[in-house]
């Protein structure tokens, strides 16, 4: 028999941002639609889980940069032979186009893994203007481009495999009693000793949430890698710029700081749970955010009752 699947309480950097920006938002994220893949949950369940499951597409093109970048690093890790730019831009054209048909033909109602876009859902779902579609597939080719002639891709090719990490592979690591999840890009250690860690950036540089992503992984790299702080290097790489490498610099400090930031993320999200221990949350006891701003890119619109208030 299968094991019966618990939500239980966990910590990362996109759950912490998601609590930031809205509470309400965050219960239908990690409460309200748990469950919500069986086709036989409750319609508010499914309803929650379908929307919990799309994506604007900026990320959603993200997306396909760093899937395309993790199957040519393990091709090549097997095969010695990188693909080029033009035979990634090739397979992001099929992942784009199949993508955009899942999204119009409402694949998702029967699968809500597959692609179903923000712009489209709250549109007509069936158009978007052209310079829309032709600017994120500009922004793709552009960033994957960018990763083939990269400096750092030139580093990383020239350590051997064996000193390679795993690629971009969903993993935890605790902090006291509480799970904290990540996903390091890519991650190698140099003919010196240094294991440098690279998150590929395919947006704008936030150097405030990408220092905690960044500190993050090294927690990690800290306690499954058994990696002393001093010989750690932190990079983001900036593909939507070229390919733009920022370091950034990492020290007892600054890890005892997001300790301290991830723990007191941790207190606030359990204060608002009806029964801690059992990680139980009403619907009522997390408000609606006041910056409205945010409310046009949320993929929640539908079930917000903020909306359903005004009539839309």
């Amino acid at each position: 028999m299968a094991k019966q699947l618990s939500n239980d309480f966990t910590w990362s950097v996109s759950r912490a941002q998601a609590f930031q920006n809205c509470q309400r938002a965050y219960y239908f994220n990690y409460y309200g639609s748990w469950g919500g893949w069986d086709s036989a949950a409750p319609e508010r369940t499914r309803q929650l889980y379908i929307l919990k499951n799309m994506k604007p597409m900026v990320m959603w093109s993200g997306s396909i940069v760093h899937d395309l970048i993790k199957q040519a690093l393990e091709q090549y890790s097997m095969t010695r032979v990188l693909p080029s730019s033009a035979d990634l831009q090739d397979q992001a054209r099929l992942l784009l186009r199949q993508g955009w048909t899942d999204s119009v033909s409402q694949a998702w109602r029967a699968a809500p893994k597959k692609t179903n876009l923000h712009e489209l859902y709250y549109g007509n779902g069936k158009t978007l203007p052209r310079e829309a579609t032709d600017r994120i597939k500009t922004r793709v080719y552009d960033c994957l481009e960018a990763f083939v002639n990269s400096g750092t891709l030139k580093a990383i090719l020239t350590v051997p495999f064996v000193q390679w990490k795993p690629i971009d592979i969903l993993d935890s690591f605790q902090v006291e009693e509480y799970k904290v999840w990540c996903a390091v890009d890519f991650a190698y250690t140099d003919s010196e000793g240094i294991l440098h860690i690279v998150d590929w950036k395919t947006g704008g540089e936030n150097p405030v949430t990408l220092r905690q992503q960044l500190a993050c992984y090294a927690l990690y790299a800290m306690d499954k890698w058994r990696c002393a702080v001093e010989q750690l290097a932190l990079h983001g790489v900036f593909l939507n710029d070229g390919g733009r490498r920022s370091d950034y610099p990492v020290d007892a400090g600054l890890l005892i700081s997001v300790k301290d930031q991830i723990l007191l993320s941790i207190q606030a999200m359990r204060r608002k749970l009806k029964d801690p221990a059992q990680n139980l949350a009403e619907e009522e006891d997390f408000p609606l955010t006041e910056n409205l701003n945010s409310c046009e890119s949320c993929a929640f619109r539908e079930a917000c009752p903020r909306f359903a208030q005004a009539g839309a």
